[in-house]
């Protein structure tokens, strides 16, 4: 159940940071942990759990919000009242960012380079046309001048700031384990796009004193989605709490795993496993992924049980960190026209979907 929070679990382990680090409440978290046992049965194992990072906010849930309560407050405090930040056409950050700058009466900006055409990628620019995020569409997110009166996030907002964000939801995950909620997870499976994600969880692990393994799974380019990326961020998340506490520990690089053979070689290109653990999860479990960053992760894990044949594994509780959004905006779209957006991006509407063996919608 949602907590009704005043302030992050990690300004309570660290109390000196609430002066020195901004931080404004945008979603009622904590987000449940749920135990998966209808694909526990079909695959042979004991205790398969996800956590639902869907749920995160009723305005739009996925794992990005829980940067933002960092990273947008930072925005606020500096005066800025615009942000700018940079994804994929179908990018579900950049949504999320003009989602939460609403919130905060912040106008969002998007830089939007191609990736491959799917409905999702679709269904994601008429949600940046109902959130107004402002869109700049280029070849080279380089060419963009940067406005000094522009708040600017990084892609996926993976910064030393942003990451604490995936901190505290390890000492989120680390009170859901002490209440009895899910036992302690010897692996966990998260998408890495930007690595701050995993950067942050990697770090809030050992914070939290687990010593779960974490599989950190490619789902975007490197070196901005690699081992040393997410080693490096966690380093320099590292380094900004160590600058009011020097007793942070470090993060735990040998409890890390980075996976890099389920990305299919180009970011947004529906991969053959990833089609098929979507699939899965959803007749089995009725939950909702996509293709590019959760459903390639959770076609990790599957890779994961089959290769350690069962037997190794059967009894070892792997966690699932489900970070799509899972808000139905099908009567919202429905409402939208896409010639209301840029018209250099509406070839994205007027030419065939590519046929990835997905269900075109």
């Amino acid at each position: 159940m949602p907590e009704n929070r005043k302030k992050p679990l990690l300004f309570e382990k660290y109390p000196d940071l609430e002066a020195n680090i901004p931080w404004i409440k945008l979603a009622p978290l904590r987000t449940p942990v749920k135990k998966l046992t209808i694909l526990e049965k079909k695959l042979g194992i004991n205790s398969l759990w996800v956590k639902c990072d869907n749920l995160t906010s009723p305005l739009y849930g996925g794992n990005k919000v829980r940067k933002f309560e960092f990273l947008l407050a930072d925005a606020k405090d500096k005066g800025y009242k615009k942000v700018m930040t940079a994804g994929g056409l179908g990018s579900n950050h950049c949504v999320a960012t003009a989602t939460f700058c609403n919130q905060l009466n912040l106008k969002p900006s998007a830089v939007l380079a191609d990736q491959p055409i799917t409905s999702h990628v679709r269904n994601n620019l008429l949600l940046d046309l109902y959130f107004k995020n402002e869109i700049i569409y280029t070849d080279e997110y380089d060419k963009v001048p940067r406005d000094p009166n522009v708040y600017y996030m990084v892609p996926g907002g993976s910064t030393p700031l942003g990451n604490l964000g995936f901190v505290n939801a390890a000492l989120e995950l680390k009170n859901q384990i002490n209440n009895g909620d899910i036992p302690e997870p010897d692996y966990l499976f998260v998408a890495s796009g930007s690595s701050g994600t995993a950067a942050g969880l990697l770090l809030g692990l050992k914070i939290a004193e687990l010593k779960t393994k974490l599989h950190s799974i490619q789902t975007s380019f490197a070196p901005y989605c690699s081992f040393n990326a997410v080693r490096r961020l966690a380093k320099k998340t590292w380094k900004l709490l160590a600058k009011y506490y020097n007793s942070i520990p470090k993060a735990p690089i040998e409890q890390l795993n980075f996976n890099d053979d389920y990305f299919g070689g180009e970011y947004g290109l529906p991969t053959q496993e990833a089609i098929e653990a979507v699939k899965l999860i959803k007749e089995t479990e009725d939950i909702t992924l996509e293709t590019t960053y959760t459903g390639k992760t959770f076609a990790a894990l599957l890779g994961f049980v089959q290769t350690n044949k069962k037997k190794k594994i059967k009894d070892k509780t792997i966690l699932f960190w489900n970070t799509y959004n899972s808000r139905d905006f099908s009567d919202i779209l429905t409402k939208l026209d896409y010639h209301d957006l840029p018209q250099e991006i509406h070839w994205v509407f007027e030419n065939p979907l590519p046929d990835f063996g997905l269900e075109k919608n």
